[in-house]
């Protein structure tokens, strides 16, 4: 490879990181402005839907309770609820029948 071909990958390198950097400045101000607009203290609220802001729905699934978005599908889980449906998941048919009938 020549000196000047290195020269022009080089100056290839430069502006693809001028341009990543322009592009990184501009999402950051649009994120900073919906933060602004929204509240820079804005926090999810209990019981709405985190991504589309509707209410949730409580129901069971192997005996764990989770919440659940009807309008876009979403299941939200709170703490210590995936790894108790993950250990539920893994019993017998039988303990699952036995909770269902007990749960009854």
């Amino acid at each position: 490879m020549s000196e000047k071909d290195r020269f022009g990958d080089k100056l290839k390198e430069k502006e693809k990181a001028e341009e990543d950097r322009y592009f990184a400045e501009q999402d950051r101000a649009k994120l900073d402005s919906i933060r602004k607009d929204k509240g820079a203290e804005a926090e999810p609220q209990l019981g709405l839907c985190p991504r589309c802001g509707l209410a949730l729905a409580e129901r069971s699934h192997l005996g764990v309770s989770i919440d659940e978005c009807s309008a876009c599908g979403g299941i939200w889980l709170d703490k210590g609820e995936l790894e108790a449906v993950g250990e539920r998941a893994e019993e017998g048919w039988v303990s699952r029948w036995m909770r269902s009938v007990l749960d009854n």
